[in-house]
């Protein structure tokens, strides 16, 4: 019986040998795919996730819960109990990562941009939270525009589930 192609052993084994090579390369990209902190905006945020899930932020972002606001590096908590949230300009970054025990009760990280260079100089990563031993949400808080992509870029460090990225513009542009 006559076949229309005929390969030497030694060509399908190189060309075998390729394949599998090319295909455990594909496969190991795949599961090295890049798990870094995605951002959503507020509002899209709590219409996803629904309101019987959302309560909990929706009163600390809205509601007057107890909290730490530093502006200009100074310190200053408002209200009673445990603090729940901070409230803090970008200046005071650095404040942050002093590990102060003040900061362990803490579930929402609010971060207030007012100009346009702040954007570009707000950088977050775990050094920076390192008292915040209970932080759930990061809520970047600006009066420029700003794009997920824009506030992706502002945290690093820190992956995806860990803590929820969220942003809110509030302009009038």
């Amino acid at each position: 019986m006559m076949t229309l192609f005929t390969f030497p052993k030694k060509e399908i084994s190189k060309g075998f040998t390729l394949l599998f090579s090319f295909i455990i390369v594909m496969v190991c990209f795949s599961f090295t795919e890049s798990y870094s902190q995605k951002a959503s905006s507020l509002e899209e945020y709590l219409k996803e996730e629904g309101e019987k899930n959302t309560d909990f932020l929706r009163s600390l972002v809205y509601d007057n819960v107890s909290t730490i606001i530093i502006s200009d590096s100074k310190t200053q908590i408002v209200g009673e109990g445990f603090p729940q949230k901070v409230s803090t300009d970008i200046n005071s970054i650095p404040t942050l990562g002093s590990g102060n025990n003040i900061f362990r009760t803490v579930k929402l990280l609010q971060i207030n941009l007012g100009i346009d260079s702040e954007k570009s100089g707000l950088r977050i990563n775990p050094e920076n939270l390192k008292g915040f031993s209970n932080l759930a949400f990061i809520l970047i808080h600006s009066e420029i525009p700003l794009t997920s992509e824009d506030v992706e870029s502002m945290v690093t460090g820190i992956e995806e589930g860990d803590i929820v990225l969220l942003y809110q513009v509030n302009s009038n542009f």
